[in-house]
């Protein structure tokens, strides 16, 4: 009897133990979920000062991973100025007013009487990282904005103007001497607009100029000897002016030059004989001026050179064999000259050109065979020269697309089976040979003899048979 009540109370104290702990476990449990509830909402629920206080630590940590704190140097950082100096503004809004700005096709803000936001204005802009306070507009781009005038001379007020562009409007005049004091200046576009006058010499001033666009204009004169300073430059377009005088040698003492187009002006004289000096240059333009001569064999030096093109001049005698080692020539346009002898078995050596023009020139002897060797070609033009003997049996290059050859003088063609091979250089390009088609004709007008003396004879015979 007695054994049987210990079982029991030793069986009643194991079981009120084990609820106790079931009850720690779900005290437990509550906690988590009310720190949980606490970080994703807003209203969390009270609870005890130990569970605040778990929610409130771990809250705190994960703010800590996710938003780190300032350090002490950022903290100490003057807040920026967003206000801009009033003599910047009032330079700008000069510009506006002297390009008849009312009648701009984007004009908001340029006419503000605030002349201390005018980054805020369209088509002006400012360094994404501003470090400068106060801050200062970097690149003003205007282009194709139906702006009409003459450009104002307050340019020198715009200290950290980087890039202009000012484009395909209607800007006349000349340009302001105070460009010459944008110190910072990387870039300057006036293309298509009716500026005339000279090039400012000023220019050499500014070192970190690495790109003018000035094309289509009515410029004269020509590029001012002291850019030979300039060792920054690397772009120059002048294409569609009015420039005179000889060929600008300064080109070749500018040795950071990559691009320069010079075409459709009133250039004279000869090529300097030390044109390779421009060893830097992967675009040389140079077409629809008045330069004669010959081609300097310099131009050999000219190794970077992918585009060359001397076309529309007077240029004369032959092409220099020096010229065939620019193995990254793509365009070769030597058209409408007055170049003579023939072509060079190295023609082949320039196996990147796509575009090779010397039509209308008077270029004499056979096409070489190692014309195979241009694989890439998309543009041939022999035409209109002397070209003779028999035209090569070549296949065309896969991507030639464009040839003309006719009229030249070849005296015969490849095998008939090549002539009607559509894939064949002498089908695509519709050479003519004038020989084979004289010697048709000499036969036909033969033939046409030979049956007329027969007629004649017989005619004779028969009427001496009557008369007897």
């Amino acid at each position: 009897m007695k054994s049987n009540i210990l079982i029991i109370l030793f069986f009643l104290i194991a079981l009120a133990i084990c609820q106790e702990d079931d009850s720690g476990d779900d005290t437990t449990v509550l906690d988590v979920s009310s720190a949980t509830e606490s970080q994703t909402t807003t209203t969390a629920l009270e609870t005890e000062t130990t569970a605040s206080a778990t929610v409130e630590s771990a809250t705190s940590a994960t703010v800590s991973e996710k938003e780190p704190q300032p350090t002490s140097t950022e903290s100490e950082m003057p807040a920026v100025n967003r206000t801009v100096n009033p003599a910047v503004c009032q330079s700008l809004q000069q510009l506006y007013k002297s390009l008849n700005g009312n009648a701009w096709i984007v004009r908001t803000g340029w006419d503000s009487t605030d002349m201390s936001t005018c980054c805020s204005w369209l088509l002006i802009y400012e360094p994404l990282a501003l470090n400068a306070n106060p801050p200062s507009p970097t690149t003003s781009d205007l282009a194709y904005n139906n702006l009409v005038g003459q450009l104002p001379n307050s340019f020198d007020q715009l200290p950290d103007l980087q890039n202009i562009d000012l484009s395909n409007n209607n800007i006349s005049g000349s340009l302001p001497a105070t460009i010459a004091n944008l110190a910072s200046l990387k870039s300057i576009n006036l293309d298509v607009n009716s500026i005339s006058g000279d090039l400012p010499s000023g220019l050499s001033k500014l070192v970190n100029l690495t790109n003018i666009h000035l094309k289509n204009n009515s410029l004269a004169g020509t590029i001012p000897d002291s850019w030979a300073t300039m060792k920054s430059l690397e772009n120059l377009y002048l294409s569609n002016n009015s420039l005179t005088g000889p060929f600008p040698t300064v080109i070749t003492q500018i040795s950071s030059l990559r691009s320069l187009y010079l075409d459709n002006n009133a250039l004279n004289g000869f090529l300097p004989t030390d044109l390779g000096r421009a060893s830097g240059l992967i675009q040389l333009n140079l077409k629809g001026n008045h330069l004669l001569g010959n081609i300097p064999a310099s131009v050999g030096n000219m190794t970077n050179l992918q585009s060359l093109v001397m076309s529309h001049q007077m240029l004369n005698g032959s092409i220099p064999e020096e010229l065939y080692s620019l193995l990254k020539l793509e365009v070769l346009d030597l058209s409408s000259n007055r170049l003579t002898g023939t072509l060079s078995t190295k023609l082949g050596q320039i196996v990147n050109v796509k575009r090779l023009n010397l039509g209308h020139n008077l270029i004499t002897g056979p096409i070489p065979s190692q014309i195979d060797q241009l694989t890439k070609l998309e543009h041939l033009s022999l035409n209109f020269n002397a070209l003779n003997g028999q035209f090569p049996s070549s296949m065309a290059p896969p991507a030639l697309g464009y040839c003309y050859m006719t009229p030249n003088q070849f005296q015969s063609c490849p095998d008939q089976s090549i002539i009607n091979n559509p894939q064949s250089l002498a089908f695509q390009c519709s050479v003519d040979c004038i020989v084979k088609d004289s010697r048709k004709k000499s036969n036909s007008a033969a033939g046409n003899s030979s049956n007329s003396l027969t007629i004649i004879v017989i005619a004779m015979v028969t009427a001496f048979k009557f008369l007897m």
